[in-house]
């Protein structure tokens, strides 16, 4: 039975303060500088026009974990809200629930890393502007649309029509996703 979707659009301050994790099936953060690069310099550009910015689309799967706890899996939208993290960790933002979370491939490590230190620069050389106002900015002025599912077949739909247009997948992306989706199928009681 599919069910009505209310997106919504909602601060990235609203976002991060979810229960946030990255599932199994997640691919890794293949974000380079160039598409940092990209974020940061429409980031600058609206906060120096104080417009508001909306970032693209996350969707989330949402499902209790064990007991009481409840968890929104990324399904879509993990590679803008890596780098957010990483920029407003730099700029003093602690408690963030994706600082939690273990990126466990090589090539993920690589790039945070490379990415982290591109951003520390990126705000060195704008020392001009407040980082503290950036910071409310990002948190408070920039969106997104946000798509909450509690059934893991829709969100897996909205996660293939999003990357239809953003960094394509690679087919062991898909294959990983579609087997470890199929074993969590297996695995639920009947």
């Amino acid at each position: 039975m599919t069910h009505s979707v209310q997106p919504k659009i909602i601060t990235i301050d609203e976002i991060l303060k979810k229960p946030l994790r990255l599932p199994e099936y997640q691919r890794p953060y293949k974000w380079q500088i160039r598409h940092v690069q990209q974020l940061l310099s429409d980031l600058l550009n609206h906060f120096r026009e104080q417009k508001t910015y909306r970032i693209g689309t996350v969707v989330l799967h949402n499902h209790q974990e064990k007991g009481d706890i409840f968890v929104a899996d990324i399904v879509d939208g993990q590679q803008r809200l890596t780098t957010l993290t990483l920029l407003l960790y730099a700029m003093g933002v602690s408690d963030l629930q994706l600082l939690e979370q273990e990126y466990k491939h090589s090539i993920s490590q690589d790039n945070i890393v490379k990415n982290n230190a591109f951003i520390k620069n990126f705000l060195m050389e704008n020392c001009s502007i407040s980082q503290n106002d950036f910071k409310d900015y990002i948190l408070e002025r920039c969106e997104m649309v946000c798509v909450q599912l509690n059934n893991l077949d829709e969100a897996f739909q909205f996660f293939d029509s999003q990357n239809a247009r953003g960094k394509p997948l690679e087919a062991y992306d898909l294959l990983k996703a579609y087997h470890l989706r199929a074993i969590k199928d297996e695995q639920q009681p009947q």
